[in-house]
């Protein structure tokens, strides 16, 4: 059954519209990690209005009650607090004292923390498919299996430094140990990731709909991408449970 190309536009538009929301939510509502605001956007690009719930429901900064807005909680010249010698998140100064950070339901933080490393693998998997699509890469002769080698290095670089970034704002460590830590755990999810979205691609494109061709100018390429994001999230998000339990990974807040 092919897909048409007037469904596949309207699901990719609400992924932009969403999108849209979201970045101007949080142009108003700025979360305590700044690298927050582009994950939830990149994330509204693909979950479309799943997205604009999860962000509500759970991830949108607490309105300011000081007339400042949210600030990263270690960045502007600030120590961060320690509990017990183990560095943790400083508190907003937006954020109401009645509300404590670590008050969020884990599975809330697990959600987060697959996001997190999503958001990296989405931005790549969309700058990768189109320097693809102008500069063809190769592999093995295959310009499919080409571009999902590029797609991965370049999500190991932007999800390594979407974590780096987190780190640097949680705790306040050298650049090469948060970077070290970054490397270790973002590289197993962000790997459950990308491998969720191939095995998708690959059955949509050699399974479900073979011969389609799979043009990147089409609104069905595209769908097709925003449902493998979503097999990335399903496949990474028992990853970073693991990861977060053995204390490789932070939860986010």
């Amino acid at each position: 059954m092919m897909i048409g190309e007037s469904i596949a536009a309207s699901f990719v538009l609400s992924g932009v519209a969403a999108a849209v929301i979201l970045a101007v939510d949080l142009h108003r509502r700025k979360p305590a990690m700044r690298i927050m605001r582009s994950v939830w956007i990149l994330t509204g690009l693909w979950a479309s209005w799943l997205a604009v719930w999860a962000y509500y429901a759970f991830g949108r900064a607490p309105r300011p009650t000081d007339g400042t807005a949210s600030r990263s909680p270690v960045g502007e010249g600030e120590k961060p607090r320690t509990a017990g010698g183990v560095p943790t998140m400083s508190m907003p100064a937006s954020m109401p004292a009645s509300m404590p950070m670590q008050g969020r339901p884990r599975w809330q933080s697990n959600v987060l923390s697959t996001l997190h490393c999503g958001a990296g693998c989405t931005l790549a998997d969309v700058m990768g498919e189109w320097f693809a699509y102008f500069v063809p890469v190769a592999v093995g002769g295959s310009l499919l299996a080409g571009s999902w080698v590029l797609d991965y290095v370049l999500a190991l670089c932007f999800g390594v430094y979407f974590q780096y970034a987190a780190i640097r704002s949680m705790e306040k460590i050298s650049p090469a140990r948060a970077l070290k830590r970054a490397f270790q755990a973002d590289f197993l999810s962000l790997t459950c990731w990308q491998a969720g979205m191939y095995g998708w691609m690959a059955l949509a494109i050699f399974v479900f709909w073979p011969g389609m061709g799979m043009d990147r100018t089409s609104w069905t390429f595209w769908f097709l991408m925003q449902i493998a994001m979503g097999f990335g999230f399903l496949f990474s998000y028992p990853m970073n449970v693991w990861l977060i339990r053995r204390g490789i990974k932070k939860e986010m807040m």
